[in-house]
């Protein structure tokens, strides 16, 4: 760990995992940050990558910076790495980014500004995943999820997500941070901002705040995600705040006729039974892979895999 002698007003946090040339351009990025002299400090957490962060990049910061390198050994896990990074902070503000980015060069400046303006104890800016002229049907479906299509304003906390959001620490301090039970991929974030939403917080959402997520997700790769995340993720949050009954649609998985038992519900859970069957969902990825439309399956293809994570159907064979 090395760091400069300087008392950071915020804290740039980024887990990652061999992080590649998609860091390196992160890096670049934050290199060329201007805040008016306000000084900051870069957190990262290497969670065991193959090739130690340290020995593998070259990292040149501004003036009034600091870094810390903090490296976890082992197969990795998200919400510990978050962990170690906010709990490592020396300023009372965070900013969460990941390691795939690109963005412009006021970007702390603009998470800085907000909360001086008091515009609310979370602010979270916008990741933009179609930004290339080259972009697929996915991306731009990907781009219309959550708030992304919506005007500045509060959000609310099952959109909480850590790839481009600023917040106080002492809110970290207050839940604990991340679920460290969470150890496979997704459900961390939403996990933590239901217990900032229970403390009555402001959730604000910047889409004006841009970033642009440079790694390209396959279709097939994200619905295996989906699985996962409905299998683990998804299934330990609902054990533990059973309130959450219907996260992601999760009460459609009920027996068909349990009660209530309205018209709307009894469909869904039918064709939530349907979309579900193996070789129906492997024929809807199928389509969508190789037609891309209409943008509707795509999104049979994220809660059905979600759900039939869920239903504790484990389809790792999504290539037959």
């Amino acid at each position: 760990m090395r760091a400069k002698s300087i008392e950071p007003v915020i804290s740039v946090l980024i887990p990652v995992r061999d992080g590649g040339d998609s860091l390196r351009n992160t890096l670049e990025c934050l290199r060329k940050q201007h805040t008016d002299g306000i000084p900051w400090e870069l957190v990262i957490v290497d969670d065991g990558s193959d090739v130690p962060v340290e020995k593998q990049y070259k990292i040149d910061l501004p003036e009034n910076t600091c870094l810390k390198i903090i490296r976890i050994e082992g197969s990795g896990s998200r919400s510990a790495a978050r962990n170690r990074a906010w709990l490592s902070a020396g300023s009372k503000t965070v900013l969460w980014l990941d390691s795939d980015l690109d963005f412009g060069s006021d970007l702390i400046l603009k998470h800085l500004e907000l909360h001086k303006a008091d515009a609310g104890d979370v602010i979270m800016g916008n990741r933009i995943d179609s930004w290339s002229i080259n972009s697929t049907h996915f991306q731009r479906w990907f781009d219309t999820r959550g708030m992304r299509l919506k005007p500045a304003g509060e959000f609310p906390w099952k959109y909480f997500v850590t790839g481009n959001l600023s917040m106080k620490k002492e809110l970290l301090e207050k839940t604990g941070g991340f679920d460290e039970s969470i150890v496979k991929w997704g459900g961390e974030d939403t996990e933590l901002g239901y217990r900032l939403d229970r403390l009555g917080i402001k959730f604000y959402w910047e889409p004006s705040i841009q970033v642009r997520h440079v790694h390209r997700i396959s279709v097939r790769t994200y619905a295996s995600r989906m699985v996962e995340y409905g299998n683990t993720g998804l299934r330990y949050i609902l054990e533990k705040h059973p309130d959450l009954d219907n996260l992601l649609g999760s009460r459609w998985i009920k027996p068909v006729f349990a009660a209530p038992c309205r018209l709307p519900d009894l469909i869904m859970r039918i064709l939530v039974r349907v979309v579900t069957i193996p070789i129906v969902y492997r024929m809807v990825l199928k389509w969508v892979e190789t037609v891309g439309r209409p943008a509707f399956m795509f999104t049979i293809i994220s809660i059905g895999g979600c759900l039939m994570g869920l239903r504790d159907k484990r389809h790792s064979r999504l290539s037959d």
